[in-house]
Parts: C-alpha cells; structure tokens; sequence
C-alpha cells in the first residue's frame, strides 16, 4: 500500500500557504480572530495531549524523524534511474519536503506573527524612550530591584550562582502566573505550554541564544547551562510563544507583566533583573560616558555580583558565528513581519514603559 501523500497535494497546500503569507499581514484582526484565537487553539490542547506526557525534549525527536525519513527514503531509492533523472529526482525531493516543513511551521504556529498588535489590544501607545525617561526608569528598576534581592537574600549581597532560593515547582508557579496574567487580560491561555532543558550545555548559548520555541512539538527549549538568575525569565518568554505569540519584544514584556508584582519575591526579581539588564545595556550603548562615571559606580552590590556571574556563566560558551547568525535571524524576524528585526527584543522597554503610565493614576 502507498502510504505517500500525493504530489499534486504537497504542491497544493505549499500553494495555499504561500498565499496567506501575502494576505495575512495586512489582516491582522482576521488573523486574530480565526487563527491565533480559533485554530491555534485545538493545536495547542493537541500538543499538550498527543507530546506533553514525553520526557524528551521534543526538539530531539522531531530531529531524530527527520533522520529517519531520509534513511527510509534513501532505502526506497528509485534504482534504474539515469543520472540527470538522479539529480532531478531528489531536488524535487528536497523542494517537496522543505516546502512542507516551511507550511506546517505557518499553520502550527507562525502564523501568530501577524495577530492583531498586542499594545493595541492592551490599549498600550508604546513610543521610543527619551534620554530622561530612560534613565528614571533604570532608576527606579535599579532601586525595585535592591528592595526585592533583598527580601530574598535577607541582605547577603553574594552572586546568587544556584537554586537555593527556586521556589518548588518553578515551571509550574511561573506557567500559572503567566495563564492567569493572559486570561485577565483576555487571551485564551488554555493548555499548559512546557519547556525543556537542552543539553548539552551550550547548544543554543553558542549561538548567542538562552532558550528557543520550537512549533513542530509546540514547547519552549532553553539551555542548560543558562545561569540559574536567567531561567526564571526564560521561562515564562518561551511559554508565551506556545500560547501564541510569535514577536521577541512582545514575548519578554507578557513574562515582566505576569511576574511584575509576583508574591514570590525571588520570581519578581530575577524577572525584573532581565529587563533591567537590557535596560542598563541600551543606555551604556546610547549614553556610555553618563553610564560609566554616574550609574555604574552606584549599582547596589548584590545587583552587580549578580550581573557579573551572568556574564561569567555566558562566557563560558563561545560565542558561533555571530554575526552570519545576527543576519540569518534578523532577515527571519523581518520575513515574519518583525520590521525592527532583531532590535525588537529592545521593544520590551517601550511596552513596560507605557504599561507603567497606564498604571499611574491619572493626574487631576
């Protein structure tokens, strides 16, 4: 029996796909309503059901399949074939099998590129920040942060280069907080959306990378050797991919906005370190004299024995090619409808910003 799906079908859906890659950027509200909010939706309680109950990362067995496939096809080779039809038969191969890697990646999942805009949902005006409320907002940051660091070490201004201070069940205290954020702000959050350690060590660090979504198994990957003040934040960002977002920016901002005011303390401040990371990193870019001479100095110790075991951690893995990989996911960022590319995982700053004026009473 010919288990093979028809040619003429794999052309056929590669077809349609195609298209509504042209249409769906300019309607993004359709996108919203029938994908992101209606077929997504049965995908994902089909993730958690069919995939969620393995203990292996996902990432390994859809790369062990793919293995598979090719060794199963080559085994089937066609044998009387002359060279030129050699040649033309496995590039038709390799076009057919790519093009339907590239359409199910679309109706799985990326398709959540061009939902509606999440600040226009929230009711959000995120603009670029100027130089003052830039550096107010690192204040005030720096300052949360030495308050919650140290109700969580008592005072002990020591890196915290462990997990003593994890609560039990992290995923699961970080999944729920992440739900209850998307559904009190009206997203559907059905599912529990996990993510895996890859190992070894470095797999995604080398390429400048902490933690990955991956859509043909519909959970979030993160290295294991990310330092344990990173994974908390991680988490949550990864998590937000499988409930259906597809932009960096965006998904850095819903884990702030689900652990801003967490009741655990350690949760609140390894969330809120990474924002301020990328707050203090943007202003040593744009204003690196005030940075080194003012701010730097007067980091609160524990906050800057923190940054410096981070740094340390990710210096243990070399960094691969960054620049061809900058490009390579920069051009995919922009294909998918980012337009800033990689710059959008800077836009956190804007939407937590214009989050906290929505959050200020109004003033009389």
């Amino acid at each position: 029996m010919n288990m093979q799906i028809p040619r003429s079908t794999v052309w056929l859906f590669g077809l349609i796909t195609w298209l509504l890659t042209l249409w769906t950027p300019d309607h993004p509200e359709q996108v919203e309503k029938w994908y992101s909010r209606g077929l997504f939706q049965p995908i994902r309680w089909l993730y958690d059901h069919l995939l969620g109950w393995q203990p292996i990362p996902g990432f390994w067995w859809f790369w062990a399949t793919i293995v598979g496939y090719w060794v199963w096809k080559i085994i089937r080779r066609p044998r009387q074939l002359t060279w030129p039809r050699k040649i033309l038969h496995w590039a038709l191969e390799i076009i057919r099998f790519a093009l339907v890697l590239v359409a199910l990646f679309y109706w799985l999942w990326a398709f959540n590129y061009h939902r509606k805009p999440i600040a226009e949902q929230l009711g959000l005006h995120p603009a670029p920040l100027d130089s003052v409320a830039i550096w107010q907002e690192l204040y005030a940051e720096t300052r949360a942060l030495d308050s919650l660091r140290t109700l969580v070490t008592q005072g002990d201004t020591m890196p915290i280069n462990d997990a003593r201070y994890e609560p039990s069940h992290m995923q699961d205290t970080l999944r729920a907080a992440l739900k209850k954020w998307l559904s009190d702000h009206h997203f559907p959050a059905s599912g529990n959306v996990r993510v895996r350690s890859l190992q070894p060590q470095g797999i995604l660090l080398r390429f400048s990378t902490l933690g990955i979504y991956w859509p043909f198994a519909g959970e979030g990957n993160m290295d294991d050797g990310a330092h344990p003040l990173q994974k908390p934040s991680v988490i949550p960002h990864e998590m937000s991919h499988g409930y259906g977002f597809g932009d960096e920016g965006i998904c850095n901002f819903i884990a702030y906005a689900a652990c801003y005011c967490h009741a655990n303390p350690y949760i609140a401040y390894t969330n809120r370190l990474a924002y301020w990371r990328t707050l203090a990193s943007t202003c040593m870019e744009q204003y690196p004299y005030t940075y080194l001479k003012s701010f730097r100095p007067n980091i609160p110790p524990g906050i800057r024995q923190d940054e410096r075991a981070i740094r340390a951690q990710m210096a243990k893995f070399k960094d691969l090619m960054p620049e061809t990989r900058y490009a390579v996911y920069d051009a995919y960022l922009k294909s998918q409808g980012v337009k800033s590319g990689m710059l959008s995982y800077d836009e956190v700053l804007m939407l937590v910003y214009a989050m906290k004026r929505n959050m200020m009473p109004a003033q009389k």
